[in-house]
């Protein structure tokens, strides 16, 4: 008798936590949607809150997945040519404040544009031009090449690395900016008081400029960067452990404590770096 009643409340806990799973996934939907598109096709997903993530595929096609939240969000697609939109659209205002999740697999030579408030934004291994925005949306763009890099937001934080041959462009009022490996004719960055990391080489020929307001700027590179370089803090302070050789007709020197110029091996590169309180930092990698 007492098993055959612990038997009867086992099924009844078990049905009911089957329930309460079946309830938990119920209300979301999981769509799959493809697009053919030709050689540069041209991506841009509109996702006021929830992920994004973009990587590059074998095919010609765009694979757009889709997890939505609820019946009272769908999306919105629309496709001229090789150029397709993709746009959150909620049915009630209340949907709003519910995530979905995006996942793309695009050609490689794609260009793509993302704005996702929210966030979080990751591209990865794509050949064409890159914008991404949000307000507070962290960002991770890693093995990406030839193409325009533009990421802005206000407070996430943007991790950019194993970048070749891009033209860079990052935008960002307190978030921290981390960049590894970052190579192209021209890198910048602008910040109000995030925190700007850089460690590896830079690029031959390149012109780097790092600007904050009150952020630290931290630089780390191995011994045989070819850099010319200054380096220029106006109340904060400039903090260098790199073997530069330093200029010796120029405005900029160790005097103060707040600014320095000099080359390393045949200075193929250029590279600034400038804060108004914050400190700066260069080191060997």
């Amino acid at each position: 008798m007492v098993t055959r009643m612990w038997n009867q409340g086992t099924k009844l806990a078990v049905a009911a936590l089957l329930g309460f799973v079946a309830v938990g996934v119920v209300g979301q939907t999981r769509k799959e949607l493809r697009f053919n598109v030709g050689p540069g096709a041209n991506v841009n997903v509109v996702n006021d809150f929830g992920p994004v993530t973009v990587r590059s595929g074998s095919s010609s096609q765009v694979l757009v997945v889709v997890t939505l939240p609820s019946d009272q969000v769908e999306i919105d697609p629309t496709q001229s040519g090789s150029r397709l939109d993709l746009r959150t659209h909620y049915l009630q205002p209340g949907a709003s404040s519910k995530p979905v999740r995006y996942e793309l697999t695009v050609p490689s030579d794609c260009a793509v544009s993302i704005h996702s408030s929210s966030g979080p934004i990751m591209i990865e291994r794509i050949r064409g031009d890159i914008t991404a925005e949000g307000d507070s949306a962290n960002m991770d763009v890693h093995d990406v090449s030839n193409g325009h890099v533009h990421l802005r937001t206000l407070k996430g934080t943007i991790n950019l690395s194993n970048v070749s041959d891009g033209h860079v462009e990052i935008s960002s009022v307190s978030g921290p900016v981390n960049l590894i490996n970052v190579s192209g004719p021209r890198v910048e960055v602008r910040t109000t008081n995030g925190k700007v990391s850089y460690r590896g080489n830079f690029a031959s020929n390149g012109d780097y400029d790092i600007t904050t307001h009150s952020g630290d700027i931290d630089v780390a590179m191995p011994t045989n960067a070819s850099t010319d370089i200054s380096l220029r803090s106006v109340t904060g302070k400039v903090e260098n452990d790199f073997p530069f050789q330093p200029k010796q007709h120029t405005s900029l020197s160790l005097t103060n404590g707040r600014s320095f110029a000099g080359t390393s091996n045949q200075g193929g590169s250029s590279v600034e770096l400038r804060s108004f309180s914050g400190t700066i930092r260069v080191k060997k990698q």
